[in-house]
């Protein structure tokens, strides 16, 4: 026997191989150069092309030289040996691993029905055998090999539309597991019912051992997931968009802000029974700063946004098992703004011929237009529209008209009423408009 003292000395590199017997290398060992891991060892063979070989087994901290030929069979009947092979060209340290002794073998897996987190997510318990596997260093010390096993379920996948079935695979690490010590495993929670199936080791895979998928009973899914979506009301078709005279005005089904009013169509999209989830329960909640202005409990929820301001909706699903998941949207209504033009010319030209507003988050509106002596030619209540210079369908006189506008703001305040004309040009309530002055009409090319 020699010390360690002598065998950690530095050498250049040593040729070594498996010539019979299947193995693998285990990726980055510590304490040693190499450790394979046989299925079987006692149909282990290894050998070196280098120059006066000398094969040392590690007895503790010390060694024992066991042959001198090129050719090495590794047939301890210890799982676990560790090696020294000298040659003319330096030494390695290696380890030998008899997988074939220390096989997984999973009788059963159960979801802890009584776990505290299942919501969050799932505690599989473990019945079988899972040794340890290890080897010892060339310090002698003991060094476990990590086991690893595939964890596959069925669970749903938002795509951004729609949930989509979705095959889960999660790679975990096996706890050393006898008869009389379960263990388990932590896995993620799925958003619908499923069996959870285990497949054990990594090793076993790499050298073509055959292991039996074990499966768990059917599992109801418990832990409620959901994706707002919103559909809001579009004003206008695509043409009159082109030339609207309303400022962000709603033209697309996603918008979520805006000028008012923005009717808006919510929808939870939960993971409930219609894919095989169990979410039952819903609470909506709009809040304006901290004041709730609306509380519903449907799956979906219309709500029209016709006040300025910054909202927050609010969505808690929940099953029957687990407490409410959240999640929140903003909505943000303009302030209003109107302005009126002095001309307009309706010669046919597609342009500028009608007499129209300019506007933003108008929610109340009537426009009066009065010729030189008073008499009323038009009268409209959508900001959208305007007058096209007819009277009763005839062409109106170039010249000047008189008009009068009374209109609301989203950002009016509640109960704000329209008032004299001394008074609003004194002091103008916000969002009420009380407006007057003359429109020119023109049909010059």
């Amino acid at each position: 026997m020699f010390s360690l003292a002598f065998v950690l000395l530095s050498y250049a590199e040593v040729n070594i191989s498996v010539t019979n017997g299947k193995s693998i290398l285990l990726d980055d060992p510590s304490g040693v150069d190499y450790v394979f891991i046989f299925s079987d060892l006692a149909e282990a063979e290894m050998t070196t092309a280098d120059s006066n070989p000398q094969w040392w087994r590690m007895e503790g901290m010390d060694s024992v030289m066991v042959s001198n030929a090129a050719d090495f069979f590794p047939k301890d009947t210890a799982v676990t040996t560790t090696y020294i092979l000298h040659t003319d060209e330096g030494r390695v340290v290696f380890a030998v691993v008899d997988y074939g002794r220390l096989k997984v073998e999973i009788d059963d897996i159960e979801v802890d029905l009584q776990y505290e987190n299942i919501c969050e997510e799932t505690k599989l318990n473990i019945k079988g055998k899972v040794p340890q596997l290890y080897y010892f260093n060339q310090y002698g010390a003991k060094k476990e090999i990590d086991r690893k096993g595939e964890i596959t379920y069925s669970s749903l996948g938002w795509s951004g539309e729609q949930w989509e079935d979705s095959l889960c695979v999660e790679s975990i690490y096996l706890p050393d597991i006898d008869a009389s010590h379960p263990s388990y495993i932590i896995v993620g929670a799925p958003l619908c019912n499923t069996q959870f199936a285990l497949v054990a080791d990594q090793y076993a895979k790499q050298l073509d051992i055959e292991t039996d998928t074990v499966y768990s009973l059917l599992f109801e899914a418990c832990a409620s997931a959901a994706h707002i979506t919103s559909i809001t009301t579009v004003r206008g078709t695509a043409q009159e968009n082109q030339m609207t005279n309303e400022v962000e005005r709603p033209v697309d089904e996603a918008q979520l802000s805006g000028s008012a009013p923005l009717d808006i169509l919510f929808k939870a999209n939960a993971n409930n029974a219609s894919v095989n989830g169990p979410t039952k329960y819903y609470q909506w909640r709009i809040l304006k700063g901290n004041e709730l202005i609306a509380q519903r409990n449907d799956e979906e929820q219309r709500y029209v946004f016709d006040d300025y301001g910054e909202y927050r909706v609010l969505l808690w699903v929940s099953s029957d098992r687990c407490r409410p998941d959240s999640l929140e949207v903003s909505v943000s209504v303009s302030t209003s703004q109107l302005l009126v033009p002095n001309v307009f010319t309706p010669n046919g030209d597609g342009q500028n011929d009608e007499f129209r507003v300019m506007y933003r988050s108008i929610i109340e509106f009537d426009c009066w237009v009065y010729n030189r002596w008073g008499k009323l030619v038009y009268h409209w209540s959508d900001p959208a529209k305007g007058w096209d210079g007819t009277i009763n369908g005839r062409p109106a006189a170039e010249g000047a008209y008189f008009y009068v506008i009374r209109a609301k703001g989203a950002d009016a305040e509640e109960g704000s009423k329209y008032t004299s004309k001394s008074k609003y040009k004194k002091n103008p309530p916000i969002g009420i408009y009380q407006l007057s002055g003359d429109i020119n009409l023109l049909r010059g090319k």
